[in-house]
């Protein structure tokens, strides 16, 4: 649950009984940021002063939250220009940067997130009106929603495919998706969700693509470095976070850069980053080892301040926290980081099954050398590619048990999670039953598999981020992430998939941006480190303790689980087959639950 030190708002409707919500807030501190021009309360909450920015012009009340690179002049210019809540379309990409819009227009309220879910709208009703929040924690506070058992069970598997990763488990609360947004009426009822972003047609070459996403990196980092407070950046020497320290550097030449270096043999991280920073004078590189960070699974016990909704970036808690602190001890409070890139320029297999029905020849000399990549068979591959199921059918055949193999990643629509032996049998009827009512209305995110997986990617890559930030964020510190952008996604997505991946080349868009500021020789790189062997340890010093969370296991508490088999998988050595997936969901899940004071609702579905 949000505590004290965190950063979260609240919109509500132009009406009397809205302003009653306020009191129900679960912290001090909180003030009115905007309101209607009626006089009434339109966002409140706790937010840091420089993270937002409003304008009132007429009948208009406009505010955006986050990093916006646009001027106080330039917002009252957009609210002077703003008639309806549908004027704000142009808004989302109109300034660079990572923010919520929020705008009054007559007493009408339209609150939006980003396309790629790091900022994220929730609602539900408060009484007979519907309120909306930034975080789905305060927004079941402020409800008193109880948690919804068969949505926090489905929380404990591994991989959720569309839409299911978006359903927050309480009753009563619901997420606009990614690039959507909520209008509300005057007095607060009637709810209507609609969409603002639209992924942009893939028709730009690897050129001038690679411009486009130089700019939109440049206009990103710009943003974030403008003014006079210390900010650090991640220097891992992977490719993204190389590139955005580079051209942070530009702007901070006196940037403090942090380099994890893991002993493992195996991992050049360390490295590459020794390399990137060599040609920089100025650059305050600070390079660490890997042991002075709390182990991997280690202090997980003792967390407090979890996400707001389950998820696997509670296991990493102690060691962003930790990073935090070494960034602050700096004097940073702002930290960027390359978090979102893999997404973004690695790309997903599946495109070619797009390849194969536009441009076959091509997509036949690709299967070949990616089955002598993968070590696959050639003609069970080119089968999957010729698939025309449609999404629905290939979730539907699975919700129902009836999909018999796994297809390959170069034709899937995606991941389809399996039921874990800890499911108590109620558990497992309440996830069945979700899974088929799910099915009879489900649509992809694109109409086709290599498109619909890379918006997959990219809104996990912003969920999975958002909940780190949540993890590190104060009232005086963030994280920021300028690869989930809109206006970075956007110049990404617009490049041809068979140029933007290639099975020659590795991340050959960043290449083609930053050719005149990266290093000639990291470039030339092809790996990146997966710190498995630091995982390993790290179960390994840890598991016992963890064990024992299951003795008295709050998802067993609430018939979710039986802590059996999950008893029995910590007493064995650390494998990825075993120990990654659907059990680190399982201790994710348990460890949210332990620190939330949310009560159950009834263990069935209405």
């Amino acid at each position: 649950m949000a505590d004290a030190g965190w950063q979260y708002f609240v919109a509500l409707p132009d009406d009397e009984g809205a302003a009653a919500a306020i009191g129900r807030f679960p912290t001090d501190g909180v003030r009115v940021l905007l309101r209607h021009r009626s006089g009434r309360p339109c966002v409140a909450g706790r937010l840091a002063e420089d993270r937002v920015l409003v304008a009132e012009r007429g009948d208009t009340r406009l505010a955006v939250i986050g990093h916006c690179s646009a001027t106080r002049d330039e917002l009252a210019t957009a609210a002077d220009r703003i008639d309806e809540v549908s004027d704000l379309d142009r808004l989302g990409l109109a300034w660079a940067g990572s923010y919520h819009l929020v705008a009054s227009v007559r007493g009408h309220l339209r609150v939006q997130g980003t396309a790629s879910g790091l900022r994220r709208i929730f609602h539900g009703e408060f009484g007979t009106l519907t309120i909306a929040a930034d975080r789905a924690d305060v927004l079941a506070t402020v409800l008193d929603a109880p948690l919804d058992p068969a949505l926090l069970a489905l929380r404990t598997l591994d991989a959720l495919p569309h839409p299911l990763g978006d359903l927050p488990p309480w009753r009563n609360v619901s997420a606009v998706p990614p690039g959507w947004y909520l209008a509300l009426p005057q007095d607060g009822r009637r709810p209507l969700v609609e969409r603002w972003w639209q992924a942009p047609e893939p028709v730009r070459s690897l050129t001038a693509g690679g411009q486009l996403l130089r700019q939109a990196l440049e206009d990103a980092v710009r943003l974030r470095a403008r003014g006079t407070r210390p900010i650090s950046a991640d220097l891992s020497g992977g490719m993204d976070s190389t590139s955005i320290a580079l051209l942070a550097v530009r702007h901070r030449p006196l940037l403090t850069a942090l380099t994890m270096e893991n002993d493992d043999r195996a991992d050049e991280d360390a490295q590459w980053a020794r390399q990137a920073a060599a040609g920089l004078p100025d650059l305050n590189h600070i390079v660490y080892s890997s042991r002075e960070l709390p182990r991997f699974f280690g202090g997980l016990t003792a967390v407090e301040g979890v996400p707001d909704e389950p998820s696997t970036a509670v296991l990493s808690a102690p060691r962003l926290r930790a990073v935090r602190q070494r960034a602050l001890a700096h004097g940073s409070r702002l930290h960027l980081d390359g978090l979102g890139g893999d997404q973004l320029l690695c790309g997903h297999p599946a495109y070619h099954h797009d390849l194969l029905r536009h441009r076959p020849l091509l997509a036949a000399q690709r299967l070949r050398v990616l089955t002598q990549l993968r070590r696959s068979n050639w003609g069970t591959e080119a089968r999957g590619l010729l698939d025309g199921h449609s999404y629905r059918r290939w979730f539907t055949d699975r919700a129902h048990g009836r999909a018999l193999r796994t297809p390959s990643p170069l034709s899937a629509w995606g991941h389809f999670p399996g039921l874990p032996a800890w499911l108590t049998p109620d558990a497992r009827d309440l996830v069945t039953r979700t899974l088929r009512d799910t099915a009879a209305t489900v649509e992809p995110l694109a109409s086709t598999r290599g498109r619909h997986n890379d918006l997959l990617a990219i809104q996990d890559a912003g969920r999975m981020v958002r909940q780190c930030h949540q993890l590190t964020e104060t009232g005086d510190f963030s994280h920021t992430s300028p690869f989930l952008d809109d206006r970075v996604i956007q110049a990404c997505l617009a490049v041809r998939p068979e140029q933007r991946v290639t099975p020659w080349e590795f991340k050959p868009l960043i290449k083609a941006a930053m050719a005149d500021v990266m290093p000639p020789e990291v470039l030339t790189r092809r790996t990146k480190g997966d710190g498995t062997t630091i995982v390993a340890e790290g179960f390994e010093a840890h598991r016992r303790e963890l064990a024992e969370l299951w003795d008295d296991s709050r998802l067993a508490a609430l018939g979710l689980i039986d802590p059996g088999p999950l008893r029995e998988l910590f007493e064995l050595p650390y494998t990825n087959s075993l120990h990654q997936g659907a059990m680190q969901s399982a201790l994710s899940c348990e460890l949210w639950a332990r620190a939330t004071a949310f009560q159950p609702a009834a263990a069935t579905r209405p």
